[in-house]
């Protein structure tokens, strides 16, 4: 019985290890799809985020948990977690929604100067997946998005 426990122990291991390489060596690819207002008040700005996940490995990733940064030109406005039982195939891609909580500084300060700007706008989406615990894997994109439902946000934080 020890045997069979050490075996299985010393397999779950190795697997762990092969499946950190092979995530490592092709990491998934998280893009900002859109985003929009979900729950506004004085005290809570929450903003739902829909994320394509694309897994360019060999393997089948398992989310587990994720955190998220959100940038809407170069400053920072939303930042999230979250646990899952999601599943992205081999070789390709999901979409996940997520909610992320903003910072009314932060965005009153951001939205005057995206007003200005043509969109799409440039964003930054930045955090980290769990595939299994204790394994982390990071992701950092950069893209643009068409955010017309922010500035509705923009109107109705003045």
């Amino acid at each position: 019985m020890f045997w069979l426990l050490l075996t299985l122990l010393i397999a779950l291991i190795l697997f762990a290890i092969g499946a950190g390489l092979a995530y490592r060596s092709a990491p998934p690819v998280v893009k900002l799809i859109a985003l929009r207002p979900a729950q506004l008040t004085a005290a809570e700005q929450r903003l739902q985020a829909k994320l394509r996940i694309q897994n360019p490995g060999p393997l089948p990733l398992p989310i587990r948990a994720m955190t998220y940064r959100v940038w809407l030109d170069s400053q920072e406005i939303a930042s999230g977690a979250g646990s899952f039982a999601r599943w992205i195939p081999a070789r390709g891609e999901d979409l996940i929604e997520v909610e992320v909580s903003g910072d009314i500084k932060r965005l009153v300060r951001a939205f005057p100067g995206l007003a200005l700007k043509r969109q799409p706008w440039p964003y930054r989406l930045a955090g980290t997946l769990a595939p299994v615990p204790g394994l982390r894997i990071a992701y950092d994109h950069r893209g643009e998005i068409d955010a017309r439902g922010l500035l509705k946000l923009a109107a109705s934080l003045r």
